[in-house]
């Protein structure tokens, strides 16, 4: 696959944007109604050649859109040589633009109709509102416009009218396009280093100054920020192009293999899509009539957000290793700042809250080999799960760890508290219970007070009897192990990732049992609440001399006294 290297022009004596979207409102009267959705506010869900980014593949057309649409690319005759060529034929490739007579006119001014139309092809938005502009007649962008009035994207001056006719300001162009993707205006905007900032009108100067924050806004010809000035049809190609590193269209697959750097936002507008080798940062944007089941991401990292464009707004989804999965609105969402997080010279995990204690532990098996136990002690370990034991993936057979009581009997002589896991292959209940049942006397002699944990895991192995699980048989699995040690009065617990939490994993109905969560980053990207973050596989602490080990940070500490 080949792709063309996105342009980011410099516009002479113009506003340069960056790499993504900025807010918008039409008219000072119309922003204080409503503001643009952060990812708190954002409603749950109640359930030629190759392709290159931006383009469908090969031979598939473009789904239907009632709005105006071009039906093939149209090679321009007035943009060759242009800066914003590039970017024109990218977009007009994507049957996005189409220009008049051949022409794309890019250094005309664009008019709010025409920003209209170019916004409802990106985004494929089709919920019309029923409640038309009062000078709206029918005209080739009236759809248009009534979709973004439903969108929120448009919604007119005190009067109720779109003014499509109008040239469209910068700072409205900003504004526009910022609710299209969702980029919310700062709540308490800093001062803006504009030399004409006292320009900006007050209803965008929030969305200017967020834009500007994350670096998608900067200024040109001594740093100006010209809000005042119209937007021309090339510059707004330029915007868009420079935010949307792709765009699907169509079915297919769409592999980014020789892809290098992380892409920002990307528009999803069709069914049956798959997306290949892509390092995704910004936010996955799904068109409303995307079944998002269909979907797959295949060797996808996505640190981003997934939104959903839908008639009542915008809903958020989760990405889940290969699929994308509806949020469950019922479980209580992560408690910690991710931005808290920070790791020092030693690879271990601090979070920097004032008022939030934190606590250093450790995981350890047979792999780990002879650990000096009071060596960790003395680095400031304080909790350790050892694990009990675990389940072949093929015989289904129950083995003990063979360090197990080494560990045990090293940890609590060096004073470090203790938890233990089993790690389950379970494939029904009457087999987690048999776990819960060994682990239990394994840990009878033994002062045990940290949690007692189920570690149920996929494994990449074709022969793994664990392959075929249903999520009802593994709920059912976690759920027998859990109540087993709870009524021996331990405190149960369950591990998991992302992957396995989100895709085999029913949550609400393991949600009464803390929770351990592993994904191995500098900040955990998890949407759930979680009780104990394990973040690291291969760190190297003294009193481990033959292997990696796995680290964790607790917010709880588990061997206080409990209420």
């Amino acid at each position: 696959m080949k792709y063309r290297t996105l342009v980011c022009a410099a516009l002479a004596a113009a506003l340069l944007f960056g790499t993504m979207p900025a807010a918008s409102a039409e008219d000072e009267t119309a922003l204080p109604e409503e503001t643009a959705l952060t990812e708190t506010d954002l409603p749950e869900d109640p359930a030629s050649g190759d392709p290159v980014p931006g383009d469908p593949p090969s031979g598939d057309p473009a789904p239907e859109d009632p709005t105006p649409f071009p039906t093939e690319p149209v090679v321009f005759s007035d943009t060759e040589g242009h800066w914003a060529e590039d970017a024109i034929r990218r977009f007009s490739e994507a049957l996005i633009v189409v220009g008049e007579d051949g022409r794309f006119r890019p250094d005309d001014p664009l008019t709010r109709a025409e920003m209209a139309v170019i916004l409802c092809r990106v985004m494929r938005y089709e919920t019309v509102s029923d409640e038309l502009f009062d000078d709206l007649t029918e005209d080739w962008y009236t759809p248009a416009v009534q979709k973004l009035r439903a969108a929120g994207v448009m919604r007119g001056d005190e009067n109720n009218r779109a003014l499509p006719n109008d040239t469209i300001t910068r700072e409205e162009a900003v504004v526009m396009i910022a609710r299209a993707f969702a980029l919310a205006d700062s709540e308490e905007p800093a001062p803006l280093e504009y030399p004409d900032a006292d320009r900006i009108s007050d209803w965008t100067y929030g969305s200017v100054e967020a834009m500007t924050a994350h670096g998608f806004l900067h200024g040109s010809d001594g740093g100006c920020f010209f809000p005042a000035d119209p937007l021309t049809r090339a510059e707004a190609v330029t915007v868009l192009n420079n935010m949307i590193t792709a765009f699907m269209y169509a079915p297919g697959e769409y592999d980014f293999r020789p892809y290098e750097g992380l892409a920002d936002y990307v528009v999803i507008a069709s069914n049956d899509v798959t997306v290949l080798n892509f390092d995704i940062g910004g936010t996955i944007f799904l068109s409303e009539s995307v079944d998002y089941d269909t979907i797959r991401l295949k060797g996808v990292s996505h640190t981003g957000i997934v939104l959903q464009y839908t008639p009542e707004g915008y809903i958020r989804r989760l990405k889940a290793s290969t699929r994308i999965v509806p949020i469950n609105p019922e479980l209580p969402t992560c408690s910690h700042d991710s931005s808290l997080f920070r790791l020092d010279e030693r690879g271990i995990m601090h979070y920097d809250d004032p008022d939030v204690t934190t606590y250093l532990g450790v995981d350890v098996s047979s792999w780990q080999y002879e650990i000096d136990w009071t060596l960790l002690k003395a680095q400031g370990v304080h909790f350790a799960f050892i694990r009990a034991g675990y389940r072949g993936y093929e015989s289904g057979d129950i083995v003990a760890d063979k360090y197990f009581d080494i560990n045990m009997q090293g940890a609590l002589d060096a004073g470090i508290h203790v938890g233990v896991y089993f790690f389950s292959q379970a494939i029904d209940a009457e087999e987690a219970e048999e776990e819960a049942r060994f682990t239990l006397e394994m840990i009878r002699d033994y002062n045990v007070t940290y949690p007692v944990v189920f570690d149920w895991e996929t494994l990449n192995y074709p022969t793994a009897r664990t392959n075929d699980i249903a999520t009802e048989k593994l709920c059912e699995a976690t759920n027998a192990f859990c109540a087993t040690v709870a009524s021996a009065g331990y405190l149960p617990m369950v591990y998991s990732n992302q992957s396995v939490s989100l895709l085999y994993y029913e949550l609400g109905r393991i949600q009464e049992y803390d929770f351990w969560y592993a994904e191995y980053r500098d900040h955990p990207t998890f949407y759930y609440d979680y009780d104990i973050w394990q973040y690291g596989s291969s760190a190297h602490l003294e009193g481990v001399p033959l292997a990696e080990i796995d680290v964790n940070i607790s917010f709880v500490d588990y061997a206080a006294p409990r209420p």
